[in-house]
């Protein structure tokens, strides 16, 4: 599952954060963490840093000149084919980004091409509001039409957010 993903300029700066599972970061310390991996393998290496293995998850990152697309996924998942075309495509619709004057607005269009490719809800997310609504009926503090509204409007919610 993709729990992160990130594109930002090779100086550090987030230009798009999209958390598609239940984990919580901070876009910014993860850009400069991102970014500051990146610089340090070009200099050890000579070479494009392709994924950071940690525990359970990892990093992987795709890069053209100025910008570095990263996701932040289960150590199983193989999504380095779903970066390299989502890098072209950002490229081909915005340009390297030489001259970024810091408007983050400009890519909101850009959204939901990503959530078509990594899942507009997340798996994660889907689940545990699910769960909640199923645990409220078990115990009877709620209706099973209530539990379905609820879940009706999330994913509208969701919905409008994505095309928004």
């Amino acid at each position: 599952m993709i729990h992160n993903f990130y594109i930002l300029k090779k100086s550090g700066e987030c230009i798009i954060h999209r958390k598609y599972g239940s984990l919580e970061t901070d876009e910014n310390l993860v850009s400069g963490f991102l970014s500051a991996m990146f610089s340090f393998g070009r200099n050890i290496s000579g070479r494009n840093i392709e994924s950071v293995l940690l525990d359970d998850k990892k990093f992987v990152y795709v890069c053209n000149e100025e910008v570095i697309f990263a996701a932040y996924t289960d150590r199983d998942d193989m999504i380095k084919d779903k970066l390299e075309d989502l890098c072209e495509e950002f490229i081909k619709a915005y340009g390297a980004l030489e001259n970024w004057d810091g408007d983050r607005d400009r890519f909101v269009e850009f959204y939901p091409k990503l959530d078509t490719i990594f899942g507009a809800l997340g798996k994660e997310a889907s689940e545990d509001i699910l769960n909640t609504l199923m645990q409220k009926v078990q115990t009877g503090k709620g209706s099973i039409k209530d539990s379905m509204d609820e879940l009706l409007n999330y994913y509208k919610d969701k919905v409008k957010k994505v095309n928004q």
